[in-house]
């Protein structure tokens, strides 16, 4: 059990790390957790960047958002992040990221084509825009969410419309690697369909 906490709290403190580092999220903005049990996980505090995430400021939460442990108000997403624990037992981990090529590309169209090799070897589908009506996916509106993983079962992440990347994986460092891979994609995705535009203007 011990050695279990051990190993997702470096999961965590890793995807915090490279999050922080690939540059994709600035200031406080953003969300991270991982999934301890089949009741609670690790999630990001609100109001600290993933550069700040550490041991000393983790929170725990049940998949509700209650607050288990730490002294630290969770993030607000923790709604989300608890449904989609409580509803796929296989994702470990999430990374949620206010990327601007992802939210630029939500904007203007209903999903992300995959136009590289890479992006369509490493995610396979193309990924979806979801809209809510709030910033934070209320209970209400779950249901877009579940009803979009379970018609694309290979489905690595989606995009809130004008909000942002919501990865997942088996670990949290690894729902952070697709967020990065996703942005990278939006962006070459935006530039490609910007100069279709051009050349047909």
């Amino acid at each position: 059990m011990y050695l279990n906490f051990i190993e997702k709290k470096n999961d965590f403190l890793r995807a915090a790390r490279r999050t922080y580092e690939s540059g994709i999220q600035t200031g406080t903005g953003g969300n991270l957790s991982v999934r301890l049990d089949d009741h609670c996980m690790l999630v990001k505090p609100s109001g600290f960047s993933y550069g700040a995430c550490s041991e000393e400021n983790l929170t725990v939460t049940d998949f509700s958002g209650k607050l288990m442990h730490g002294i630290y108000q969770p993030t607000r997403e923790s709604v989300l992040h608890g449904n989609l624990y409580n509803r796929f037992p296989d994702i470990g981990g999430i990374v949620h990221v206010h990327s601007p090529y992802a939210i630029l590309a939500s904007l203007h169209y209903d999903q992300v084509e995959l136009v590289t090799m890479h992006s369509a070897l490493k995610l396979r589908e193309s990924i979806p825009v979801i809209d809510v009506k709030t910033q934070a996916v209320e209970a209400q509106e779950l249901y877009k969410v579940f009803h979009t993983f379970e018609n694309n079962p290979s489905l690595s992440a989606f995009i809130l419309r004008g909000h942002g990347i919501v990865a997942i994986g088996k670990t949290a460092e690894k729902a952070g690697q697709t967020a990065e891979l996703i942005e990278e994609t939006a962006m070459i995705f935006w530039e490609d369909e910007k100069m279709k535009y051009m050349k047909n203007s």
